[in-house]
């Protein structure tokens, strides 16, 4: 099978955006791929620790987590997941297929000025785009002539399911 990594920025604790890598990691390496995680770790977590924080966080268990960005083993695929790591695959010096796991148009995250512009110009640096949703690919085609694959969207009811007898409070807000 294939070896895979991901590039991953810092954990958060319930976020979507994570949840939604792992979970394809996840499955990757249940379908027998070799999976490493690189994660971006500005508190120093150790390898062990980090793998710890990811089971605690989110429920994944994966053999190698490895802190950092900075030394990336050759692998088959290697996917970057945030903006400021598309950079970072594309600069890699051994033959690989280099992906993008975009999420969101990161882009718009940031006011304009030179955080939009590094967001968007992550586009042009010839990664394969994977999106979620319909939309990104159209987006990236008719803004990057930039073709891409995608999955739709979907949600684990395990997880996300709607909470029973909650009051709901009739509010607007503005």
């Amino acid at each position: 099978m294939s070896s895979i990594s991901w590039l991953i920025p810092s954990l958060l604790e319930g976020s979507g955006g994570h949840r939604t890598i792992l979970q394809h990691a996840d499955y990757l390496q249940k379908k027998g791929h070799h999976c490493v995680l690189y994660l971006e770790n500005p508190e120093q977590l150790s390898n062990s620790a980090l793998r710890k924080e990811i089971k605690r966080l989110f429920g994944y268990d994966f053999a190698e987590i490895r802190a950092g960005w900075t030394e990336i083993s050759p692998a088959d695929l290697i996917f970057a997941t945030v903006w400021y790591s598309a950079r970072v695959v594309r600069d890699l010096s051994f033959p690989c297929v280099k992906a993008y796991c975009i999420q969101d148009f990161e882009a718009q995250f940031n006011p304009m000025g030179d955080g939009y512009l590094m967001a968007e110009n992550s586009y042009r640096y010839g990664l394969y785009p994977i999106t979620i949703g319909r939309w990104l690919p159209a987006v990236l085609e008719r803004q990057f002539d930039l073709e891409g694959a995608y999955f739709d969207f979907c949600a684990n009811l395990d997880i996300y399911h709607p909470l029973p007898e909650i009051s709901r409070e009739q509010a607007i807000c503005f």
